[in-house]
C-alpha cells in the first residue's frame, strides 16, 4: 500500500507580554489594566509556495514583535492621535502614551477572543493563495483560551 501527502500544515507556537483592560457593562477586576504572558498557537494548511513553504515563519515572529511588552487597546478609544502620542479614552481612564507603546486593535474590546481574531486576519493578509486555512489560539493564562478559524471560501 502507498502513502500520498493527504494534506500539509504548520504550527507556530511563541508567548508574548502584554497589557489591556477591557470594557464590560458590569463589575469586574479586568476593567483594570492588567497584564498578561499571552501564549499563541498557529495552524496554518495549504500546499508549498514556490519557496518550498506553506507560509513563512518569520512573519509569525513580527506580529508577536508588534505585540510584546506593549498596551493593547481598541481603535474605538483613542479619543487623540498624533505627534508620535496617543489618548486613550474608557472607563474613567485617559491615558497618554508615546504612540510606539501602543497597539491599537481594529476591534470594539480587546478580549482574547479579539486579539486572536486580530492575529488571524494579519496572517491572513501576508498569505499566499497556498494557504487555506488559518487556527489562531491565544491562551491568556494557562487554564483559558479562545480561538478562531480562517477558511478560504
Amino acid at each position: 500500500m502507498a502513502f500520498r501527502i493527504s494534506e500539509r500544515k504548520i504550527g507556530w507556537h511563541k508567548d508574548f507580554d502584554s497589557s489591556h483592560f477591557l470594557a464590560l457593562p458590569y463589575e469586574s477586576k479586568c476593567l483594570r489594566i492588567h497584564g498578561h504572558t499571552y501564549n499563541v498557537d498557529v495552524e496554518i494548511w495549504g500546499d508549498l509556495n514556490e519557496n518550498g513553504m506553506i507560509f513563512d515563519f518569520n512573519h509569525l515572529s513580527n506580529l508577536v514583535k508588534l505585540l510584546d511588552h506593549r498596551i493593547l487597546v481598541s481603535e474605538n478609544w483613542v479619543a487623540e492621535s498624533g505627534g508620535g502620542r496617543l489618548v486613550i479614552e474608557k472607563n474613567g481612564k485617559r491615558i497618554e502614551l508615546p504612540e510606539n507603546e501602543a497597539v491599537v486593535l481594529n476591534k470594539p474590546n480587546v478580549t482574547a477572543e479579539y486579539i486572536a481574531e486580530w492575529f488571524a486576519e494579519k496572517i491572513a493578509e501576508k498569505a499566499g493563495d497556498n494557504v487555506r486555512k488559518i487556527r489562531v489560539k491565544v491562551w491568556e493564562d494557562p487554564r483559558s483560551y479562545a480561538e478562531v478559524a480562517l477558511e478560504r471560501s
